[in-house]
Protein backbone atom coordinates (compact mmCIF):
# COMPACT_ATOMS: atom_id res chain seq x y z
CA UNK A 1 0.00 0.00 0.00
CA UNK A 2 1.42 3.21 -1.10
CA UNK A 3 0.02 4.89 1.83
CA UNK A 4 2.20 2.80 4.20
CA UNK A 5 5.55 3.75 2.43
CA UNK A 6 5.43 0.53 0.49
CA UNK A 7 6.29 2.19 -2.56
CA UNK A 8 9.80 2.49 -1.16
CA UNK A 9 12.77 1.53 -3.32
CA UNK A 10 13.75 -1.22 -4.15
CA UNK A 11 10.07 -2.79 -4.26
CA UNK A 12 9.83 -6.09 -2.71
CA UNK A 13 7.56 -8.28 -4.81
CA UNK A 14 6.53 -10.39 -2.45
CA UNK A 15 5.50 -7.80 0.28
CA UNK A 16 3.14 -5.92 -2.41
CA UNK A 17 1.96 -9.83 -2.86
CA UNK A 18 0.93 -10.25 0.68
CA UNK A 19 -0.11 -6.58 0.97
CA UNK A 20 -2.86 -7.36 -1.98
CA UNK A 21 -3.61 -10.86 -1.32
CA UNK A 22 -4.69 -9.54 2.98
CA UNK A 23 -6.71 -6.45 1.23
CA UNK A 24 -8.63 -9.06 -1.25
CA UNK A 25 -9.23 -11.34 1.73
CA UNK A 26 -10.83 -8.16 4.05
CA UNK A 27 -13.27 -7.98 1.01
CA UNK A 28 -14.05 -11.73 1.05
CA UNK A 29 -14.61 -10.71 5.01
CA UNK A 30 -17.12 -8.29 4.96
CA UNK A 31 -19.01 -10.31 2.31
CA UNK A 32 -19.19 -12.72 4.41
CA UNK A 33 -20.35 -10.29 7.38
CA UNK A 34 -23.34 -9.36 4.61
CA UNK A 35 -25.04 -12.56 4.80
CA UNK A 36 -23.95 -14.25 8.26
CA UNK A 37 -24.54 -11.46 10.48
CA UNK A 38 -21.44 -12.48 12.54
CA UNK A 39 -20.12 -9.17 12.57
CA UNK A 40 -19.92 -5.41 12.12
CA UNK A 41 -20.73 -4.19 8.33
CA UNK A 42 -22.99 -1.22 7.49
CA UNK A 43 -25.31 -3.81 5.58
CA UNK A 44 -26.52 -7.55 6.91
CA UNK A 45 -29.24 -8.94 4.62
CA UNK A 46 -30.99 -11.10 6.68
CA UNK A 47 -30.69 -14.95 5.50
CA UNK A 48 -31.50 -18.35 6.50
CA UNK A 49 -28.22 -19.47 8.09
CA UNK A 50 -28.45 -23.47 8.36
CA UNK A 51 -25.52 -25.23 9.93
CA UNK A 52 -22.79 -25.47 7.59
CA UNK A 53 -23.35 -21.98 6.10
CA UNK A 54 -22.75 -20.71 9.84
CA UNK A 55 -19.35 -23.08 10.36
CA UNK A 56 -18.10 -21.75 7.26
CA UNK A 57 -18.70 -18.30 7.97
CA UNK A 58 -17.57 -18.19 11.76
CA UNK A 59 -14.41 -20.70 10.38
CA UNK A 60 -13.25 -18.02 7.64
CA UNK A 61 -14.25 -15.05 9.80
CA UNK A 62 -12.45 -16.16 13.09
CA UNK A 63 -9.29 -17.26 10.82
CA UNK A 64 -9.17 -13.81 8.88
CA UNK A 65 -9.90 -11.51 11.89
CA UNK A 66 -6.47 -13.69 13.79
CA UNK A 67 -3.97 -12.40 11.39
CA UNK A 68 -4.77 -10.77 8.40
CA UNK A 69 -4.77 -7.12 9.87
CA UNK A 70 -2.09 -7.78 12.11
CA UNK A 71 0.31 -9.03 9.11
CA UNK A 72 -0.66 -5.49 7.36
CA UNK A 73 0.66 -3.45 10.99
CA UNK A 74 3.77 -5.59 11.23
CA UNK A 75 4.57 -4.84 7.32
CA UNK A 76 3.52 -1.52 7.68
CA UNK A 77 6.02 -0.98 10.61
CA UNK A 78 8.92 -2.45 8.28
CA UNK A 79 9.33 0.65 6.23
CA UNK A 80 8.80 2.97 8.94
CA UNK A 81 12.20 3.32 10.23
CA UNK A 82 13.55 4.13 7.08
CA UNK A 83 10.91 7.02 6.03
CA UNK A 84 11.59 8.87 8.75
CA UNK A 85 15.68 8.37 7.81
CA UNK A 86 14.96 10.08 4.79
CA UNK A 87 12.57 12.82 5.89
CA UNK A 88 13.58 13.81 9.67
CA UNK A 89 10.26 14.12 11.56
CA UNK A 90 8.89 17.68 10.29
CA UNK A 91 8.30 16.24 6.56
CA UNK A 92 7.82 12.14 7.97
CA UNK A 93 4.67 13.81 10.29
CA UNK A 94 3.41 15.37 7.31
CA UNK A 95 3.50 12.55 5.09
CA UNK A 96 1.79 10.68 7.26
CA UNK A 97 -1.11 13.24 7.34
CA UNK A 98 -1.34 13.61 3.80
CA UNK A 99 -1.09 9.79 2.99
CA UNK A 100 -2.79 8.45 5.76
CA UNK A 101 -4.80 11.05 6.88
CA UNK A 102 -6.54 12.14 3.54
CA UNK A 103 -7.92 8.55 3.02
CA UNK A 104 -9.87 8.73 6.88
CA UNK A 105 -11.28 12.13 6.00
CA UNK A 106 -12.57 11.20 2.52
CA UNK A 107 -14.04 8.40 3.76
CA UNK A 108 -15.77 10.20 7.37
CA UNK A 109 -17.02 12.77 4.95
CA UNK A 110 -17.68 11.30 1.87
CA UNK A 111 -18.17 7.50 1.31
CA UNK A 112 -19.26 6.59 4.93
CA UNK A 113 -22.53 9.11 3.71
CA UNK A 114 -22.66 7.57 0.54
CA UNK A 115 -22.88 4.05 1.80
CA UNK A 116 -25.64 5.07 4.51
CA UNK A 117 -27.50 7.07 0.96
CA UNK A 118 -27.78 3.65 -0.99
CA UNK A 119 -29.17 1.92 2.17
CA UNK A 120 -31.76 4.62 2.31
CA UNK A 121 -32.28 4.45 -1.28
CA UNK A 122 -32.72 0.44 -1.61
CA UNK A 123 -35.32 0.59 1.11
CA UNK A 124 -37.67 3.22 0.35
CA UNK A 125 -36.91 5.81 2.45
CA UNK A 126 -34.19 7.93 0.71
CA UNK A 127 -35.20 11.95 0.64
CA UNK A 128 -32.11 14.73 0.35
CA UNK A 129 -33.80 16.85 2.74
CA UNK A 130 -33.51 14.35 4.93
CA UNK A 131 -30.11 13.10 4.29
CA UNK A 132 -29.09 16.62 4.61
CA UNK A 133 -30.29 16.86 7.89
CA UNK A 134 -28.80 13.83 9.15
CA UNK A 135 -24.91 14.00 7.76
CA UNK A 136 -25.69 18.00 9.61
CA UNK A 137 -26.85 16.56 12.82
CA UNK A 138 -23.49 13.23 12.48
CA UNK A 139 -21.02 16.14 12.15
CA UNK A 140 -22.32 18.84 14.58
CA UNK A 141 -22.89 15.84 17.49
CA UNK A 142 -19.20 14.59 16.34
CA UNK A 143 -20.54 10.96 15.30
CA UNK A 144 -18.59 11.54 12.62
CA UNK A 145 -15.59 11.02 14.37
CA UNK A 146 -16.77 6.98 14.63
CA UNK A 147 -17.40 6.95 11.10
CA UNK A 148 -14.04 6.01 9.75
CA UNK A 149 -15.23 2.07 8.33
CA UNK A 150 -12.17 -0.06 7.67
CA UNK A 151 -9.81 3.09 7.16
CA UNK A 152 -9.67 2.92 11.08
CA UNK A 153 -6.50 1.01 10.16
CA UNK A 154 -5.15 3.79 8.11
CA UNK A 155 -6.26 6.18 11.29
CA UNK A 156 -4.31 3.73 13.53
CA UNK A 157 -1.33 3.87 11.72
CA UNK A 158 -1.25 7.42 11.34
CA UNK A 159 -1.23 7.25 15.37
CA UNK A 160 1.43 4.84 15.59
CA UNK A 161 3.70 6.38 13.48
CA UNK A 162 3.46 9.42 14.77
CA UNK A 163 3.87 7.96 18.60
CA UNK A 164 7.35 6.39 16.77
CA UNK A 165 8.26 10.16 14.78
CA UNK A 166 8.09 11.77 18.60
CA UNK A 167 9.87 9.18 20.64
CA UNK A 168 12.97 9.20 18.03
CA UNK A 169 12.48 13.52 18.35
CA UNK A 170 12.62 12.82 21.95
CA UNK A 171 15.79 10.44 21.97
CA UNK A 172 17.78 12.86 19.43
CA UNK A 173 16.58 15.84 21.72
CA UNK A 174 18.05 13.87 24.69
CA UNK A 175 21.32 12.73 23.02
CA UNK A 176 21.91 15.82 21.22
CA UNK A 177 22.93 13.03 18.37
CA UNK A 178 20.90 12.82 14.75
CA UNK A 179 17.29 11.15 15.01
CA UNK A 180 18.28 7.77 13.96
CA UNK A 181 18.52 4.59 15.59
CA UNK A 182 20.24 2.81 13.11
CA UNK A 183 22.48 1.18 16.08
CA UNK A 184 19.65 -1.43 16.03
CA UNK A 185 20.56 -3.10 12.48
CA UNK A 186 24.46 -4.04 13.62
CA UNK A 187 22.01 -6.84 16.04
CA UNK A 188 22.99 -9.95 14.27
CA UNK A 189 20.03 -12.54 13.14
CA UNK A 190 19.98 -15.05 15.94
CA UNK A 191 19.85 -18.32 15.00
CA UNK A 192 16.55 -20.74 14.84
CA UNK A 193 15.88 -21.60 18.32
CA UNK A 194 16.08 -17.82 19.60
CA UNK A 195 13.57 -16.90 16.20
CA UNK A 196 11.53 -19.58 17.51
CA UNK A 197 11.63 -18.44 21.38
CA UNK A 198 10.69 -15.19 20.36
CA UNK A 199 7.85 -16.03 18.18
CA UNK A 200 6.73 -17.85 21.65
CA UNK A 201 7.07 -14.86 23.69
CA UNK A 202 5.57 -12.63 21.69
CA UNK A 203 1.97 -15.15 21.55
CA UNK A 204 2.59 -14.86 25.22
CA UNK A 205 2.64 -11.25 25.48
CA UNK A 206 -0.63 -10.75 22.70
CA UNK A 207 -2.55 -13.46 24.62
CA UNK A 208 -2.28 -11.88 27.93
CA UNK A 209 -2.90 -8.46 26.73
CA UNK A 210 -6.01 -9.29 24.79
CA UNK A 211 -7.37 -10.68 27.63
CA UNK A 212 -6.85 -7.92 30.03
CA UNK A 213 -8.20 -5.59 27.06
CA UNK A 214 -11.33 -7.76 26.61
CA UNK A 215 -11.98 -7.59 30.29
CA UNK A 216 -12.97 -3.81 29.25
CA UNK A 217 -13.58 -3.59 25.81
CA UNK A 218 -15.00 -7.05 24.57
CA UNK A 219 -15.18 -8.98 21.01
CA UNK A 220 -18.08 -6.78 19.38
CA UNK A 221 -17.25 -3.24 20.65
CA UNK A 222 -15.95 -0.37 19.73
CA UNK A 223 -14.45 2.92 20.92
CA UNK A 224 -14.87 5.62 17.86
CA UNK A 225 -14.96 2.66 15.71
CA UNK A 226 -11.49 0.94 17.03
CA UNK A 227 -11.80 -2.30 18.15
CA UNK A 228 -9.29 -2.13 21.13
CA UNK A 229 -10.27 -5.98 21.81
CA UNK A 230 -7.59 -6.68 18.95
CA UNK A 231 -5.62 -3.86 19.71
CA UNK A 232 -2.90 -5.82 21.30
CA UNK A 233 -1.76 -7.80 18.70
CA UNK A 234 -1.46 -4.73 16.48
CA UNK A 235 0.96 -2.89 19.02
CA UNK A 236 2.85 -5.81 19.69
CA UNK A 237 3.36 -6.60 16.01
CA UNK A 238 3.60 -2.80 14.74
CA UNK A 239 6.47 -2.40 17.08
CA UNK A 240 8.32 -6.16 15.80
CA UNK A 241 8.22 -4.50 12.38
CA UNK A 242 10.13 -1.39 13.65
CA UNK A 243 12.91 -3.75 14.78
CA UNK A 244 12.23 -6.11 12.05
CA UNK A 245 12.93 -3.16 9.69
CA UNK A 246 16.34 -3.01 11.37
CA UNK A 247 17.68 -6.03 11.89
CA UNK A 248 17.16 -6.94 8.60
CA UNK A 249 14.83 -10.11 9.54
CA UNK A 250 12.37 -10.17 6.58
CA UNK A 251 15.11 -11.32 4.01
CA UNK A 252 17.70 -13.27 6.55
CA UNK A 253 14.91 -15.19 8.38
CA UNK A 254 16.01 -18.97 7.55
CA UNK A 255 13.17 -20.59 5.04
CA UNK A 256 13.36 -23.56 7.37
CA UNK A 257 11.77 -21.78 9.82
CA UNK A 258 9.26 -20.10 8.32
CA UNK A 259 7.96 -23.43 7.28
CA UNK A 260 7.98 -25.04 10.49
CA UNK A 261 5.63 -22.15 11.84
CA UNK A 262 3.50 -22.21 8.80
CA UNK A 263 2.63 -25.99 9.03
CA UNK A 264 2.11 -25.26 12.75
CA UNK A 265 -0.77 -22.54 12.31
CA UNK A 266 -2.34 -25.14 10.30
CA UNK A 267 -1.46 -28.36 11.95
CA UNK A 268 -2.22 -27.03 15.76
CA UNK A 269 -4.51 -23.95 15.00
CA UNK A 270 -7.48 -25.49 12.76
CA UNK A 271 -7.88 -28.78 15.65
CA UNK A 272 -7.14 -26.64 18.66
CA UNK A 273 -9.63 -23.77 17.13
CA UNK A 274 -12.62 -27.09 16.60
CA UNK A 275 -11.39 -28.06 19.94
CA UNK A 276 -11.78 -24.65 21.88
CA UNK A 277 -15.55 -24.14 20.24
CA UNK A 278 -16.56 -27.50 20.88
CA UNK A 279 -15.34 -28.16 24.43
CA UNK A 280 -16.01 -24.48 25.71
CA UNK A 281 -20.11 -24.07 24.61
CA UNK A 282 -19.47 -22.55 21.72
CA UNK A 283 -22.42 -23.90 19.78
CA UNK A 284 -24.43 -22.63 22.13
CA UNK A 285 -23.18 -19.29 23.37
CA UNK A 286 -20.14 -17.55 22.08
CA UNK A 287 -19.98 -15.05 25.12
CA UNK A 288 -17.57 -16.11 27.42
CA UNK A 289 -14.76 -16.12 24.29
CA UNK A 290 -15.65 -12.36 23.90
CA UNK A 291 -14.28 -11.23 27.20
CA UNK A 292 -14.53 -11.38 31.24
CA UNK A 293 -13.14 -13.84 33.85
CA UNK A 294 -13.57 -17.34 31.24
CA UNK A 295 -11.24 -20.01 30.52
CA UNK A 296 -12.95 -19.49 26.87
CA UNK A 297 -11.78 -15.72 26.79
CA UNK A 298 -8.15 -16.73 28.34
CA UNK A 299 -8.08 -19.56 25.60
CA UNK A 300 -9.38 -18.16 22.56
CA UNK A 301 -7.10 -15.05 23.13
CA UNK A 302 -4.33 -17.69 23.24
CA UNK A 303 -5.37 -19.20 20.03
CA UNK A 304 -5.15 -15.93 18.19
CA UNK A 305 -1.76 -14.83 19.58
CA UNK A 306 -0.70 -18.29 18.20
CA UNK A 307 -2.38 -18.17 15.18
CA UNK A 308 -1.65 -14.39 14.35
CA UNK A 309 2.70 -15.14 15.10
CA UNK A 310 2.55 -18.34 13.64
CA UNK A 311 1.02 -18.15 10.24
CA UNK A 312 2.51 -14.29 10.04
CA UNK A 313 6.11 -15.53 10.19
CA UNK A 314 5.13 -18.45 8.05
CA UNK A 315 3.35 -16.33 5.14
CA UNK A 316 5.63 -13.81 4.99
CA UNK A 317 8.81 -16.64 4.54
CA UNK A 318 6.14 -18.31 1.94
CA UNK A 319 5.60 -15.43 0.26
CA UNK A 320 9.65 -14.28 0.02
CA UNK A 321 10.60 -17.81 -1.03
CA UNK A 322 7.93 -18.13 -3.77
CA UNK A 323 5.91 -15.34 -4.83
CA UNK A 324 9.10 -12.64 -5.09
CA UNK A 325 9.19 -12.09 -9.03
CA UNK A 326 6.85 -8.97 -9.90
CA UNK A 327 4.32 -9.41 -12.83
CA UNK A 328 2.16 -7.35 -14.52
CA UNK A 329 -0.50 -8.35 -13.34
CA UNK A 330 0.61 -8.48 -9.31
CA UNK A 331 2.11 -5.05 -10.13
CA UNK A 332 -1.50 -3.98 -10.97
CA UNK A 333 -3.03 -5.44 -7.87
CA UNK A 334 -0.42 -4.20 -5.54
CA UNK A 335 -0.65 -0.57 -7.01
CA UNK A 336 -4.45 -0.70 -6.93
CA UNK A 337 -5.12 -2.58 -3.41
CA UNK A 338 -4.68 0.47 -1.40
CA UNK A 339 -7.55 2.15 -3.73
CA UNK A 340 -9.73 -1.10 -3.77
CA UNK A 341 -9.05 -1.09 0.39
CA UNK A 342 -10.88 2.51 0.58
CA UNK A 343 -13.12 2.03 -1.99
CA UNK A 344 -14.98 -1.08 -1.79
CA UNK A 345 -16.99 -0.59 0.88
CA UNK A 346 -19.88 1.42 -0.96
CA UNK A 347 -19.34 -0.58 -4.03
CA UNK A 348 -19.57 -3.90 -1.80
CA UNK A 349 -22.85 -2.49 -0.45
CA UNK A 350 -24.15 -1.49 -3.63
CA UNK A 351 -23.66 -4.93 -5.49
CA UNK A 352 -25.21 -6.37 -2.11
CA UNK A 353 -28.31 -4.11 -2.62
CA UNK A 354 -28.56 -4.76 -5.96
CA UNK A 355 -28.44 -8.82 -5.85
CA UNK A 356 -30.73 -8.61 -2.70
CA UNK A 357 -33.15 -10.75 -4.21
CA UNK A 358 -31.50 -13.03 -6.29
CA UNK A 359 -31.59 -16.67 -4.72
CA UNK A 360 -28.62 -18.24 -4.14
CA UNK A 361 -26.91 -20.54 -1.93
CA UNK A 362 -25.67 -17.81 0.97
CA UNK A 363 -22.33 -19.44 1.15
CA UNK A 364 -22.10 -19.31 -2.68
CA UNK A 365 -24.10 -15.67 -3.25
CA UNK A 366 -21.05 -14.33 -0.28
CA UNK A 367 -18.18 -15.27 -2.50
CA UNK A 368 -20.46 -13.89 -5.77
CA UNK A 369 -20.52 -10.85 -4.06
CA UNK A 370 -16.96 -10.64 -2.73
CA UNK A 371 -15.75 -11.18 -6.29
CA UNK A 372 -17.96 -8.45 -8.20
CA UNK A 373 -16.97 -5.97 -5.92
CA UNK A 374 -13.70 -6.82 -6.12
CA UNK A 375 -13.42 -6.68 -9.44
CA UNK A 376 -15.47 -3.00 -9.55
CA UNK A 377 -13.33 -2.03 -6.96
CA UNK A 378 -10.20 -2.58 -8.71
CA UNK A 379 -11.41 -0.18 -11.45
CA UNK A 380 -12.44 2.34 -9.60
CA UNK A 381 -8.83 2.03 -7.80
CA UNK A 382 -7.10 1.89 -10.79
CA UNK A 383 -9.06 5.46 -12.20
CA UNK A 384 -8.42 7.29 -9.15
CA UNK A 385 -5.16 6.48 -9.70
CA UNK A 386 -4.79 8.24 -12.80
CA UNK A 387 -6.29 11.92 -10.96
CA UNK A 388 -2.85 14.10 -10.56
CA UNK A 389 -1.58 14.41 -7.26
CA UNK A 390 -4.89 12.33 -5.75
CA UNK A 391 -4.37 9.27 -7.12
CA UNK A 392 -0.95 8.89 -5.67
CA UNK A 393 -2.46 8.62 -1.90
CA UNK A 394 -4.68 6.14 -2.91
CA UNK A 395 -1.99 3.81 -4.63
Amino acid sequence: MGNLDLQSKPRLAYIDNIKWVMIFMVVLDHATVTYSGLGSWFYNQKSAIDPIAKLLFSFYGSFAEAFFMGILFFVAATFVPGSYDRKGFGRFVADRFVRLGVPVLTFMFVLDPLIRFLIDLFAGRASWSAFASRYASVITSGAVLARTGPLWFALALLVFSILYALARLAISQVSRRPASDRLVSRIRMPAPRTIHLAALALMAIIAAGSFFIRLAYPVGTAWFNMQLCYFAKYVVLFAAGLWAARAGFLQSVPAKVGKVWLRLAFAVGVPAWFLLFGLGGGLSSVAPYFGGWHWQAAGYAAWEAFFVVSVSLGLLVFFRERANDPTPVTNFLSRTSFGVYTFHPPILVAVSLVLQAVALYVVVKAVLVAALALAISLVVAALVRKIPKVGRIFS
